[in-house]
């Protein structure tokens, strides 16, 4: 390979390692899903810890959340002593339009829980209220629970690391690049003092000697 293209080659895989170190192996995940190197984990975070209130007879309450869009929800509710009660999902305009009584857009309506585990994922980020609506004349015990799920791509090591490994086999294509081609100085033969080579069959002759001694032609 020429020196030109290894000078090329190097300085364009050297780049490709400064551009991963600044954008990280994440945008590398859909090339190395098809090589297999990538292997997907679920991590839980906790939004609402278990959280046991009490809601009026006759009444409602509800907590609110900001949420992350496209982040998936999990939840649960039980109500502890085994009377149900309605549970609503609405975002933050929904929830106004629905304690005016105003038709509104739920996201999850549950008319009669008594014990109830729903999955969701908000379509935008903001804040969503879980609505706890209590149509019975005697109050409700409740047991409530919040988590994000995120689904999270764990790259092999040679994937994590590909801006460095780049950035290194740039150097070294660059500096081979450099090294290669360049001319070595021609080293000029010297005659031996005293001596001549003849100028048709290139024996060397004495320096005493008119005529070539193989040739017998004469050098002037």
């Amino acid at each position: 390979m020429t020196r030109r293209k290894l000078l090329t080659i190097g300085l364009l895989v050297l780049l490709a390692g400064v551009y991963l170190l600044e954008q990280g192996p994440q945008v590398l995940v859909p090339i190395a899903e098809g090589f297999g190197f990538v292997t997907y984990t679920q991590r839980v975070t906790p939004v609402i810890a278990p959280t046991l209130f009490e809601v009026p007879a006759s009444n409602y309450m509800s907590l609110s959340e900001t949420l992350s869009g496209s982040v998936q929800v999990q939840g649960s509710l039980d109500v502890s002593d085994g009377r149900e009660i309605a549970f609503y999902i609405m975002d933050a305009g929904n929830f106004s339009e629905w304690r005016m009584g105003h038709p509104s857009a739920i996201l999850i309506a549950k008319t009669l829980a008594i014990t109830y585990n729903f999955t969701f994922t908000p379509k935008i980020s903001g804040t969503y209220f879980f609505v706890f609506d209590n149509q019975d004349t005697t109050r409700r015990t409740v047991i409530f629970s919040l988590n994000t799920v995120e689904v999270l791509a764990v790259l092999s090591p040679i994937v994590e690391y590909a801006g460095y490994e780049a950035m290194l086999l740039g150097i070294v294509l660059s500096i081979t690049g450099i090294k290669t081609g360049k001319k070595k100085p021609v080293q000029q033969k010297t005659l031996t003092e005293g001596l001549w080579n003849c100028r048709f069959c290139g024996v060397e002759n004495a320096s005493s000697d008119v005529f070539c001694t193989k040739c017998g032609r004469s050098q002037q």
